[in-house]
């Protein structure tokens, strides 16, 4: 009866230091971003949008990550320039801004983290007219 025991001990010490890392892996283990979607749209310097399409992105991947890999982007000195071949108009100050959820974006593409179902829009627009807001 006292083999019996140790054997059974033996047995379950086994699968104990079988099953801990697996047990472990999954308790520790880095959780899995959801993925998320929302609507981007592109419009002109005449406010006409040329592209719309849903984007679909990790949650907490930021705007400018979410833009870069979504649409085909110049940049210089850190600003935007082109987007899909539609490139800003520096001589008449017009340029692109970004609204999430009809806010301007101020800060930085890189400081903004989208939600599920944000809509966003790249716009040509004026900034000497103070139309930016619009």
């Amino acid at each position: 009866m006292k083999n019996t025991l140790k054997g059974d001990s033996k047995m379950l010490i086994k699968k104990i230091l079988i099953s801990l890392p697996l047990f472990l892996f999954f308790v520790y283990s880095p959780t899995h971003a959801f993925e998320m979607t929302s609507t981007f749209r592109i419009v002109n310097d005449k406010n006409e949008t040329i592209a719309s399409k849903e984007v679909s992105f990790q949650e907490g991947e930021t705007l400018y990550e979410v833009t870069k890999r979504a649409f085909n982007i110049e940049e210089s000195q850190g600003n935007i320039t082109s987007i899909n071949g539609i490139h800003s108009i520096p001589k008449k100050n017009i340029h692109w801004a970004v609204f999430v959820n009809r806010n301007f974006i101020e800060l930085g593409l890189d400081e903004v983290t989208l939600n599920e179902n944000d809509d966003v829009v790249w716009a040509l627009k004026n900034w000497d007219n103070q139309e930016i807001l619009k």
